[in-house]
């Protein structure tokens, strides 16, 4: 077995906490930690998170030189599980990890510097309350019972607020404060919903109200019309509601298309003994059957006898439009 060490990154931290990366070339598809153009030049590289990756899996070797900076902001050679060149970054950068550190607050460190966010919003209370000898336990909870505070309108700076004495009973208070108002923000919610539903519904309506009036308007003249062989009867629909049984009983999308809203289509069903047979669509403009279909839009032994009842008769259909 072969074992080889090959140099791929290096990454430089200026006194000002300012990283610099030098690096080998990468293949520019791959995500891997291992991926590397071993035969290119250590050149400085945009940064990638990747390099992050690389340091953060790595071992860090235990004879080392740092900067005095380092030395003075409180490093004194443990990493703390925390990668170092995010440690060495932070420690140079941000005086309040330089300040946790110094005063052995380990944990509260680690809490902030993977948490910048949290850091920025709780500092200062957490400095009044270490003034204040207050012992905190959770400090992610109490982190938490800060933020809850702050939706609550409550001044973050008061020790009376944020140093509880009863933690728990002042987290739990402040939770069900907050459900509260959230369970009052999602009763509003659904209220607006409930209208925003009862304007679409009275719209839809309204528009149902406009199309049936649009559909009398424009073929009531039909209505009555029936074409037959003594066998086969073939009738207009004669309301959108029966367009949509239609389509319901065949499977078809004569009432899914909307086909009652077109002006130049009349639509028919042939039927024996009341059972649908199959749906005539006839263009108004050509008094031709379009399409003729059974269910599931497939042809039936009638097929072309009803198209030919159907055009033979367009006469009276034409009468129709006439006395119109």
């Amino acid at each position: 077995m072969h074992f080889y060490c090959h140099e791929v990154v290096q990454r430089w931290i200026s006194p000002d906490g300012k990283v610099t990366d030098m690096a080998l070339l990468r293949g520019f598809t791959f995500y891997y930690c291992d991926v590397w153009a071993l035969c290119s030049a250590m050149e400085i590289r945009p940064h990638n998170s990747l390099y992050d990756d690389v340091v953060a899996r790595s071992c860090a070797y235990p004879k080392m030189r740092v900067l005095p900076q380092l030395r003075r902001n409180g490093f004194k050679g443990d990493f703390h599980g925390i990668s170092p060149v995010r440690l060495f970054k932070a420690l140079l950068s941000d005086p309040r990890i330089e300040t946790l550190m110094k005063g052995d607050e380990i944990e509260v460190m680690k809490h902030f510097l993977f948490n910048a966010r949290t850091a920025d919003e709780c500092w200062a209370s957490y400095l009044i309350a270490k003034r204040h000898k207050y012992r905190i336990d959770n400090f992610s909870m109490w982190c938490d019972y800060l933020r809850m505070l702050n939706k609550l309108g409550q001044d973050l700076r008061n020790p009376k607020n944020i140093c509880p004495e009863d933690f728990m009973a002042a987290h739990d208070n402040a939770t069900r404060k907050i459900e509260a108002i959230h369970e009052k923000e999602r009763a509003e919610q659904r209220r607006r919903w409930e209208i925003e539903r009862r304007e679409r519904e009275q719209q839809r309506q309204l528009q149902r109200e406009k199309d049936a009036e649009d559909f009398i308007a424009n073929k009531s003249k039909f209505f009555g019309l029936v074409i037959t062989d003594e066998e086969i009867i073939v009738k207009v629909l004669e309301s959108i509601d029966e367009y949509y049984s239609e389509g319901k009983a065949q499977n078809i999308c004569v009432f899914g298309s909307e086909y009652y809203k077109k002006a130049d289509t009349l639509i028919l069903s042939a039927r024996i003994g009341g059972e649908i047979i199959e749906t005539v669509e006839v263009d108004l403009r050509t008094l031709k059957v379009v399409q003729c279909h059974g269910k599931y839009n497939q042809d039936t032994e009638y097929h072309e006898r009803i198209i030919d009842l159907v055009n033979k008769n367009a006469n009276l259909i034409r009468e129709r439009m006439k006395a119109a």
